[in-house]
């Protein structure tokens, strides 16, 4: 009997992966659980705990186990901030006027679904700064040619399942995945039966994808059917909300196929920015920037003035003024240090790189971490804080102030992990923005989604507490390449990683230069 068991679940697994020859994805078949809502080596978006205690007595989870094609497979839905207060609190429901709670039903908790390595949850709550995407990336054995899965779905009013494969080389830089025009990767239609999907992938030339990961997410009507390469799942759920009860079910997802590279000369890697014409792309400097001792110094401080000559007896006020003046000695060959004198600075400034083919420019703090960039301003509406648990408050305003950055324009994004959204301060202190967990349970915390904020303050009256958002995209940008090396400066109140993943070269507040010894806050 064993025998014929074995044998039976040979010819089982060759007929699900054998023409494909699959490369495993792990737990890709779904079959490892903790709980009943949190499948092992998978990122949820559950507003309950693993073993599916309810959020603010109500269930507000949306990724469960299920009966799959085969063994257990993952059902992933959509929960409603609307359906919580109705259930919950019925006398505030219903006092909300309609535009309100239309506007609440499409701000569902839109399900969502990510591949991850070792502990994903403290992965993607650590108070340190977490390079989210190494605890993405699982290895791969082999370049693949397709994501090849089964799916079931009952999707409403236009809801969609976008699933994203993204390819990497060693350094996390993209080596290719969907491109632009292909429309398999988007699941439109439902249907009660298990179907087949297969998702083409393509490499870029001359880079051998080591790594990749996978996100799912729920999209609505407005999500186009063939996103452009390089659009932000995480932005695109925010301005396409998913409905209320969407749900999706996926089993025995693995990487199939051979891999297809692209053709140096194919016009595709025009689309992409990685033809030979180049994207302006953002950069990060020139990692062998070691400072310009020789060349020359400009000064700036709180208290100088744009009318100021920038030496250290009369600097400048301005970074904007400061990189001006810099950059016009750097076209005649120059290499430039901007010294920031220590004080507090609410500005942003941008300049053109020229390519990094200028000499080397080096923006420092005079002490470190005394020179402090600030990008928030207070809020200029009443936010109409609603307490929903002792530890958390609710807006259905989603904007605090009318210059609010960012603005959100998903086609903006470059990669699918590197968004951002408004920074939050409460009474001084940056909160830390979650993407994921039991938001009552971590203090100094908040989600954010253009309809609404949602707060843990740490045990802070919101109702009368001084708060702030980020109204300044970045207090130093550099386009178009940059030779351009930053130390030691603070910055606060800029626009943060909506998953966090904070390094030198991905600080927020810093864009297309290279940051060294900088703190954020």
């Amino acid at each position: 009997m064993k025998k014929t068991f074995f044998l039976l679940a040979i010819i089982v697994s060759f007929g699900l992966y054998g023409q494909d020859d699959c490369i495993p994805i792990p737990n890709g078949n779904f079959q490892n659980w903790s709980g009943n809502d949190d499948p092992v080596n998978w990122l949820t978006t559950n507003m309950g705990d693993k073993y599916g205690t309810p959020t603010v007595g109500f269930d507000m989870r949306n990724v469960f186990r299920t009966p799959g094609k085969f063994g257990f497979g993952v059902r992933i839905k959509n929960a409603s901030v609307l359906e919580m207060l109705k259930s919950e609190k019925p006398e505030e429901f219903a006092k909300l006027p309609a535009s309100v709670k239309e506007q609440l039903r499409k701000s569902s908790f839109s399900g969502s679904l990510f591949t991850c390595q070792g502990n994903c949850e403290d992965a993607t709550l650590s108070e340190n700064e977490v390079f989210m995407r190494k605890n993405m990336f699982f290895p791969l054995e082999k370049a693949p040619g397709a994501l090849c899965g089964y799916y079931k779905a009952n999707l409403k009013e236009g809801d969609k399942l976008w699933i994203f494969p993204y390819l990497a080389i060693e350094n996390d830089m993209s080596a290719g995945g969907v491109m632009p025009g292909e429309t398999a990767s988007v699941i439109t239609k439902s249907t009660s039966d298990w179907t087949a999907f297969r998702i083409p992938l393509r490499l870029l030339p001359d880079r051998t994808p080591v790594k990749a990961l996978i996100q799912m997410q729920m999209v609505g009507s407005g999500f186009p059917v063939t996103p452009p390469y390089g659009m932000s799942a995480i932005e695109l759920a925010q301005k396409y909300p998913s409905t209320d009860g969407s749900e999706v079910f996926i089993d025995e997802l693995c990487f199939c196929g051979e891999a297809d590279v692209i053709d140096p000369d194919d016009p595709i890697l025009n689309a992409i920015g990685m033809g030979t014409g180049g994207g302006s792309g953002s950069g990060t400097g020139d990692e062998n920037n070691s400072g310009n001792e020789t060349g020359e110094v400009i000064y700036m401080a709180p208290n100088g003035s744009d009318t100021n000559s920038g030496t250290r007896a009369n600097p400048f006020a301005t970074i904007q003024k400061a990189l001006t003046v810099a950059q016009g000695k750097r076209l005649q060959g120059k290499p430039v240090k901007i010294i920031v004198k220590d004080g507090t600075y609410r500005q942003e400034a941008s300049i053109s790189g020229n390519g990094g083919n200028l000499p080397p420019l080096q923006i420092e703090a005079e002490n470190l971490h005394q020179a402090i960039f600030i990008g928030s301003e207070p809020i200029t509406v009443n936010p109409n804080w609603q307490s929903q648990t002792q530890n958390l408050y609710m807006t259905t305003n989603g904007t605090l102030h009318p210059d609010q950055k960012p603005v959100f324009n998903a086609a903006n994004y470059s990669n699918p992990m590197d968004t951002s959204v408004p920074a939050l301060l409460v009474n001084g202190r940056q909160l830390k923005h979650q993407q994921g967990g039991n938001l009552m349970d971590i203090s100094n915390a908040y989600v954010y989604s253009p309809q609404l904020f949602m707060v843990n303050p740490g045990g802070v009256n919101l109702t009368s507490a001084s708060i702030e958002v980020s109204v300044r995209e970045n207090a130093i940008k550099v386009e178009s390449g940059g030779n351009v090396l930053v130390k030691g400066l603070r910055l606060k109140g800029y626009p943060q990683a909506s998953i966090p993943q904070l390094t030198d070269q991905q600080m927020p507040g810093l864009d297309g230069v290279q940051a060294t010894n900088c703190k954020y806050e």
